[in-house]
């Protein structure tokens, strides 16, 4: 039962917590399943999706290469009930892996539209349309797999709706406290830890069909529980009644908490600049003091040096830190796709056995579980429990800024640079696991890709929440998104050219990322120049802003004489 109801305190707070638990639930059963691709990509193999597109006499046509020798690359042209014998050829593998990009990307760029649009839509009906989506993807993949050589085509749009179904899920579990209260940064990371585990259904699924289900019958009960879903949003996601009597207002106000964090408070400046015009005031006593003669003047207090209103949004777009970390974090992404993308293949070129293959393919699926670990522990050490410094709402290169102020700042951006820095050496030790052909190093790979991929959001959130004034928060990781899910759509072009000119070898891509990733650095590195930075304003400022405040009162009084 929701707040604001006549049921009895228990009952508030079981509905509370009965939101918070099957929010999470379905946020690891829903939302990010396609990032389990490579356990999905044996059994569209296997069902022969786009099989169709393979001539019956490319064997005999193609080369002998690298490619043509390689297992992941070979197989019966005809419809197969085994597991293990994968009808597969070139123009299939890029069909597939075109939609997987597609709906890679929907996952990601639905999330800025949903931004724009939380004033018009409360969040139960954003997460309707999330289930409905999940629920219409998962009957296509149902429809096709009856007939996939003359059905492939639906394949697109299921993923398609499936990102957009997994975007709607994310995004309502995370702005779930506008509706229920603040939550703290544990719900946060949980709800992005279930996001990223959630890649482990799809290998859940692998090992159902591989013990003989039918895949349709996985799919088929795989959206009636998305139906439960959209069920337990219709009863328990309504919203709380508006107490100003104004319909529409709560919408408003849950946009303004959700794109700009959190509720604004006056800054060090702004309470600085009150106080001292109280005092004036005060002791200019009557009105009639300040008449002198005929006219009346015009009393104004403005304090020197103090910008009057926040830093303009292009500022912080503009900044050094925003772009680097675009830039390098864009290039990590796309890279973490592309080797989602290619995982079967690459675990298949260093078997040579497509049994051992799917085998470890299964295995580096269930280890994505441990982003449940790894997303709280990282927003643990981002000290994300205590945004003190983000609260305060000012930029840190502008501005007069107290004690306290950049006592906190310095504390984040300490923690910020420890952070980004073992996520890059991460980065790198996963760029250089990929060059070498070694089955156990691949395991821990991929244990690597997990954690820098569960990390990824989180860092870049807090990262703008504490540099940045809250009312740009939102600004910037919508551009943040839009960018980096641009730029995941170069995964495609680069897997064919791994099919093609590079005869299935992705030796040299890897090699591409791993340069790339080095950019990584200078995030940290730039982190420590403005530590030290603020670390000079911090000694330059008053001790405390009780001494600060005697002194504007005693000016003031010394005026009033005057």
């Amino acid at each position: 039962m929701p707040p604001g109801s006549n049921g009895r305190p228990g009952q508030s707070l079981f509905w509370r917590w009965w939101l918070i638990s099957t929010a999470l639930t379905e946020t690891f059963l829903f939302s990010g399943v396609l990032l389990g691709w490579n356990a999905l990509l044996p059994m569209l193999k296997s069902l022969g999706v786009y099989s169709d597109l393979c001539d019956l006499d490319f064997k005999s046509n193609l080369p002998e290469t690298k490619l043509s020798k390689d297992p992941a690359f070979q197989g019966s042209l005809t419809l197969n009930e085994g597991w293990e014998d994968q009808p597969t050829c070139i123009k299939q593998e890029n069909m597939l892996n075109l939609a997987f990009t597609l709906g890679a990307f929907f996952l990601g760029f639905t999330l800025l539209p949903l931004q724009i649009v939380l004033d018009n839509l409360h969040l139960r009906h954003i997460r309707q349309i999330g289930s409905a989506s999940f629920s219409v993807s998962c009957l296509l993949l149902a429809y096709m797999s009856s007939n996939p050589p003359k059905t492939s085509f639906f394949l697109m749009f299921a993923m398609v709706a499936n990102g957009i179904g997994g975007s709607c899920i994310i995004f309502t579990t995370l702005t779930l406290p506008t509706l229920i209260g603040t939550l703290g940064w544990l719900h946060h990371a949980l709800a992005l830890g279930t996001f990223s585990a959630s890649a482990t259904i799809f290998t859940v699924f692998g090992v159902m069909y591989s013990s003989g289900i039918p895949f349709i019958y996985i799919v088929l009960a795989y959206a009636g529980l998305s139906c439960l879903m959209f069920l337990n949003c219709f009863l328990s996601w309504y919203i709380p009644p508006c107490t100003t009597g104004k319909e529409g207002s709560y919408s408003i106000d849950m946009k303004l908490k959700c794109c700009d964090g959190t509720p604004e408070k006056p800054s060090y400046q702004e309470l600085n600049h009150t106080a001292l015009k109280e005092a004036f005031l005060e002791s200019l006593g009557t009105k009639e003091r300040l008449e002198h003669g005929s006219k009346p003047r015009i009393l104004s207090f403005q304090e020197t040096g103090v910008p009057k209103g926040m830093p303009p949004l292009s500022s912080s777009l503009c900044s050094p830190v925003f772009i680097l970390h675009l830039f390098t974090s864009s290039i990590v992404q796309v890279w973490v796709h592309f080797y989602i993308g290619t995982l079967s293949q690459q675990l298949m070129r260093v078997t040579l056995n497509q049994y051992s293959g799917g085998l470890y393919s299964s295995i580096f699926g269930a280890l994505q579980v441990m982003c449940l670990l790894s997303t709280p522990l990282t927003s643990f050490l981002l000290g994300s429990r205590q945004q003190n410094s983000s609260n305060q709402k000012g930029d840190v290169s502008s501005g007069f800024s107290g004690p306290k102020f950049l006592r906190g700042q310095i504390t984040s951006v300490r923690k910020l640079i420890v952070v980004f820095a073992i996520q890059n050496v991460f980065v790198c030790l996963f760029g250089v696991i990929c060059l070498i052909p070694s089955l156990q190093l691949q395991i821990l790979g991929f244990i690597l890709q997990t954690l820098v991929r569960s990390s990824m959001f989180s860092s870049c959130a807090i990262l703008y929440a504490a540099l940045y004034p809250s009312n740009h928060f939102g600004g910037l990781l919508g551009i943040h998104t839009l960018f980096s899910m641009l730029m995941t759509l170069c995964q495609h072009p680069l897997f064919l050219a791994l099919t093609s000119y590079l005869q299935g070898d992705p030796f040299w891509i890897h090699a591409g990322f791993l340069i790339l990733s080095f950019l990584g650095f200078t995030v940290p590195f730039y982190l420590h120049g403005l530590r030290r930075t603020l670390e000079e304003q911090e000694r330059s400022v008053p001790r405390s802003i009780s001494a600060h405040m005697s002194q504007g009162v005693t000016m003031v009084h010394i005026i009033a004489e005057i």
